[in-house]
């Protein structure tokens, strides 16, 4: 202990040994000790400050605590430090320190508000393992173009940094920013005028969340933040408003809507709020702007109650098979002719909506296997009758992350590619990454059988996450689909387009076949070409159509019973841990 507080030698040899247990104990789960005065002066200190900071215990004492903190964390631990809350608390916060020679250092810090202590905060730091990277830390996590955190990234800091905050005894609050249609005012997609609406948007948008850094981007026109009771939907529609008026005259034409709802945890753990808060944004941008009733508890049960009646409509849809494929083209960039189609479905119960937030929720309960097969089977039943009548087009098949690494789904598909004679020539697979796969080695094993039988295999989504290159250094595949917003980033910044170029050429090095995404007009179209990526999809080259546009003279599919050789695959148990978009959209809590 410092010594140099003159406590020590007032104590009794009994009273001197609690108190030696008591901060052994603490060093239990820290590395330095502090006691901090309300406004921010260090009282004490004890444990390797040198090593950390490059000052001796005594030499911190009477600094401001602040000041070891990393400029971009101070705001945070600010307002963390503000609560008038007398029992306030911090929790496993994760800070960036100034370490040693101005390097940053990754530590967590927890702490207590003790009243018989003038209030002053005692904290235990101790420094973060080296290779965690926190979420919202990594590249992935940053949408380039407005500054704030994207989607998934901002839910999972958004929920840590609403339980921090409520802890130290603040009233968290969120709001949702929907701006309105960019195209319908005349801003296009990748132009100067979108990148400079954005970065408006988002300079707003962190500056009055907490700790100036709890924002997100949810999707084109939807945003979200976690702040203060200070922060009300009036002043920042204003300031936005405002913003907008100043960027451009399109900008000015948007009419942005703001709505602000409770954020209190209300007793849920970090999983759970993390949860209610994808549900409140999903709410939020299913209608249009317009804020759910409730707070974030609320919002969790209308979320899981949701959930359940999806899975029970999702059971209906694997027994009486009522969905359809559409065929949206991929076509060769060089001459735009169609090199094949991508089957998706569409369910009949709800026309017009997309289907992957129930085909994710799927995965987690274990049905999308089943439900891949069903699509197989289908889309097989199209291209036979399909080559009956003359040539044929070939078509890809979505196969989800959870359903190759299930043996007994490769199996059953095996089974039911098997019959079909000739069939490898006009069916390939499209491995999505919506379910993290585990098991790299063995799912490898399994994209071989059926490379082997003469099936192409590719990657899709890639370059949306970290996963993509360990999924492609483990899997030999013949194909790559570069995610859609990795496009659209490459369209929007000089990174962006040399990650793509470079992507490309390490693709072609290697024999892999390019696809890119959101191909939506002619510039798009000849980029990408330039970038060295050779087939595209998008609108530019047509929307998703039904069976009788796809392949002329097909009548409508007739509900498909359970495929004859594929047996019922049961459900993969092997416990492994989460992904956010796991956690985020399946129904478990």
């Amino acid at each position: 202990m410092n010594t140099s507080q003159g406590t020590s030698s007032k104590l009794s040899a009994a009273q001197a040994l609690t108190v030696g247990r008591f901060v052994a104990l603490a060093f239990c789960r820290a590395d330095i000790l502090f006691q901090v005065s309300e406004d921010g002066i260090i009282k004490f200190c004890s444990g390797p400050s040198q090593k950390l900071f490059g000052k001796s215990e005594s030499e911190l004492i009477g600094e401001n605590f602040l000041d070891l903190v990393n400029e971009s964390d101070r705001n945070i631990v600010s307002e963390l430090f503000a609560s008038d809350k007398k029992d306030a608390r911090i929790d496993d916060f994760l800070i960036r320190a100034n370490s040693i020679g101005g390097a940053e250092k990754d530590v967590s810090v927890s702490g207590y508000r003790v009243p018989d202590f003038e209030n002053d905060f005692f904290l235990a730091l101790k420094v973060a393992p080296k290779m965690v990277v926190p979420a919202g830390r990594r590249p992935e996590d940053r949408d380039t173009v407005s500054g704030v955190m994207a989607g998934e990234a901002f839910v999972d800091v958004a929920a840590q940094r609403i339980k921090s905050f409520e802890a130290s005894g603040g009233k968290p609050k969120v709001s949702m920013l929907n701006i309105g249609d960019l195209a319908e005012a005349g801003i296009e997609a990748g132009s100067r005028e979108e990148r400079e609406i954005m970065s408006a948007i988002g300079d707003i948008l962190n500056a009055e969340s907490l700790g100036g850094d709890t924002a997100g981007r949810i999707d084109d026109e939807n945003f979200s933040l976690v702040h203060s009771e200070d922060v009300s939907a009036v002043s920042l529609s204003a300031m936005v408003s405002e913003a907008l008026s100043k960027t451009s005259t399109n900008a000015s034409r948007l009419m942005p809507k703001v709505a602000t709802m409770d954020a209190s945890s209300s007793g849920m753990d970090d999983k759970q709020l993390a949860k209610a808060m994808l549900f409140s944004l999903q709410e939020f941008t299913r209608e249009g702007g317009e804020m759910p009733d409730g707070n974030l508890a609320t919002a969790l049960e209308r979320g899981l109650e949701e959930n359940v009646k999806s899975m029970e409509s999702f059971k209906n849809i694997c027994l009486d098979g009522s969905f359809d494929l559409v065929y949206m083209p991929v076509c060769r960039l060089s001459d735009g002719t169609i090199h094949h189609y991508e089957a998706l479905t569409r369910f009949r119960e709800t026309p017009g909506e997309s289907p992957f937030r129930l085909l994710t929720l799927a995965e987690e309960t274990g049905m999308i296997s089943e439900f891949d097969l069903l699509v197989a089977e289908r889309a097989i039943q199209c291209v036979n009758a399909a080559r009956e009548r003359g040539p044929c087009t070939p078509v890809a098949i979505n196969v989800s992350g959870h359903s190759i690494s299930n043996a007994e789904f490769c199996e059953s598909l095996a089974g039911l590619l098997d019959v079909h004679f000739g069939i490898e020539n006009f069916i390939s697979l499209e491995i999505t990454e919506s379910a993290e796969i585990i098991d790299l080695e063995g799912v490898n094993s399994a994209i071989q059988i059926f490379r082997r039988k003469g099936f192409k295999v590719a990657l899709d989504d890639f370059g949306a996450g970290a996963a993509s290159f360990d999924y492609l250094n483990s899997f030999d595949v013949d194909t790559v689909k570069f995610d859609g917003p990795v496009v659209k980033r490459a369209i929007a910044t000089r990174k962006g387009k040399a990650f793509l170029a470079s992507m490309a050429t390490l693709c072609h090095e290697i024999d892999v076949e390019t696809i890119a995404e959101m191909v939506e007009d002619s510039t798009r179209a000849d980029f990408l070409r330039l970038c060295g990526i050779e087939l595209g999809q998008g609108w530019y080259f047509g929307k998703p159509m039904p069976e009788s546009e796809a392949f002329p003279g097909a009548e409508a599919a007739a509900p498909a019973p359970q495929p004859a050789a594929a047996k019922p695959v049961a459900p993969k148990t092997t416990e492994r841990p989460l992904s956010l978009m796991e956690r985020l959209n399946a129904g478990q809590v």
